[in-house]
């Protein structure tokens, strides 16, 4: 199926693709390829989006924005000019966030194996939410909190054992045969809830969980603030006094999605590319927003409780479609009886492991092709695993085509490796300007780190 390149914010002008008044292949020939190109314009379109539709939550709502999700400064600066706080899940994002000026109140600190030094990090730098996701986890926030003479603000993680529909296993958070929050069967919740009841150093501000990526199905958030709240109020009454319900991210998006695990079998093991689907609804996010915050009221209101404050960690859809990644083709290949096949210059080795996982639209971005041709589309290593996508729906390939790889916002810049060399720049379109945010690696970044070169 066809998707309207206008739903990216794209146009045609004499058959080459224009994103925010600029011409995407003029771009590829300016900086070079591989490149990922990003529409401030876009990223405060969805931000304004998202703050709106939760200002229907008759609490307070904080909406901190995921680091993991892509932790480029760039894009960072615009998400926290237009409002957001900060998720970070290890020291160094934690350090990015307050080299950004994100005052530590307005962080999240996550994580399932925080090093004693993160921990530190976090408490010296008065994080509003560190999040312990297990019990020994606890044991080592309550030490460092002793010998560093503070009370600490920490919330426990919970496994609620809840798996949306319609995802792959390696995508599933809130399982309990995957490996975060404190297990519910178990006792280990109610037993950090009486250590932390009875700590002078430990302030319990809420009960936290994250259920997994990509989620379309909106009633596994429902249940997942049901499993809360009925831990929110078994936090009162173990002798705490929490604020806040953490549900975690991962809406998914409207325009890319992650196969399942069928899909998934079938891909990777007879190279059977699954359609992308229909788009997803328009105001998927004003949708997301009812489901939870109306839950979170009706649930409440069920339990004769107050409503507590509103957290939420959201990254792929905020900024999956706001990203195109730009590929050159370097050479075409036809064998008789086996198919056809392109080369660029990035794939799932270099530029993105979400190749492997995601079905997202390319567009040929240079010129309009005619016709359609199956084609095995690989990156530059000599490594059949360094594939863009087997057996996509494209016009005949030429070379010096570009490519563009849609909502490349979403972990591609995360999981791109030096595998393959220097790791591409990233462009940040931001009116008339394009400017990079982040620069392309080059040979002697490489070599810094290695100190017998």
């Amino acid at each position: 199926m066809e998707i309207d390149i206008g739903e990216w914010g794209l146009s045609r002008r004499d058959q080459r693709l224009w994103l925010d008044g600029h011409d995407l292949t003029g771009l590829a020939e300016r900086f070079g390829t591989p490149v990922h190109v990003v529409s401030a314009s876009r990223l405060r379109a969805r931000a304004d989006e998202v703050l709106g539709a939760f200002t229907k939550y008759p609490g307070s709502a904080h909406i901190h924005f995921s680091y993991k999700t892509n932790s480029v400064a760039g894009v960072l600066r615009v998400l926290h000019d237009a409002g957001f706080g900060a998720e970070v899940v290890n020291g160094y994002e934690l350090h990015l966030a307050r080299r950004l000026g994100v005052p530590g109140d307005r962080i999240v600190f996550n994580g399932p194996n925080k090093t004693d030094a993160e921990l530190h990090a976090a408490i010296d730098a008065g994080v509003g939410l560190l999040v312990v996701d297990h019990l020994e986890e606890l044991t080592r926030v309550q030490s460092l909190a002793r010998r560093s003479e503070q009370r600490v603000r920490i919330g426990l993680r919970v496994c609620p054992d809840i798996s949306p529909r319609h995802m792959n296993a390696s995508s599933l958070t809130g399982s309990r045969r995957n490996q975060f929050g404190l297990d519910l069967p178990g006792d280990e919740y109610s037993t950090a809830l009486g250590r932390v009841a009875s700590s002078d150093e430990l302030e319990l501000r809420g009960v936290m969980a994250h259920i997994g990526s990509g989620i379309h199905d909106l009633k596994s958030f429902e249940r997942t603030v049901q499993t809360l709240l009925d831990l929110h109020v078994a936090a009162f009454d173990a002798g705490c006094s929490p604020d806040l319900i953490d549900i975690g991210g991962g809406l998914g998006t409207r325009l890319s999605r992650e196969l399942t695990t069928f899909e998934l079998l079938a891909y990777l093991g007879v190279a059977r590319l699954p359609r992308l689907g229909r788009p997803g609804p328009m105001d998927l996010w004003a949708r997301y927003a009812e489901a939870v915050c109306c839950a979170m009221v009706d649930g409440c209101e069920r339990r004769g409780i107050a409503l507590p404050d509103l957290v939420l960690e959201p990254g792929r859809a905020i900024v999956s479609d706001a990203q195109v990644l730009l590929l050159s083709v370097g050479a075409v290949r036809e064998r008789p009886g086996a198919g056809h096949f392109a080369l660029t210059d990035g794939g799932a080795m270099t530029v993105s492991m979400m190749f492997l996982s995601e079905v997202h639209a390319v567009l040929l971005a240079n010129r309009i092709g005619s016709g359609s041709q199956r084609v095995d589309v690989f990156g530059a290593l000599p490594s059949p695993m360094d594939v863009v996508y087997r057996n996509l729906d494209l016009p005949p390939l030429r070379v010096g085509d570009v490519l563009a790889v849609m909502d490349a916002g979403a972990y591609f810049t995360a999981t791109s490796t030096n595998f393959g060399g220097p790791r591409p720049g990233v462009l940040l379109i931001d009116g008339d300007e394009v400017r990079w945010t982040r620069r392309p690696e080059s040979y002697d970044d490489l070599l810094a780190v290695e100190l017998d070169a």
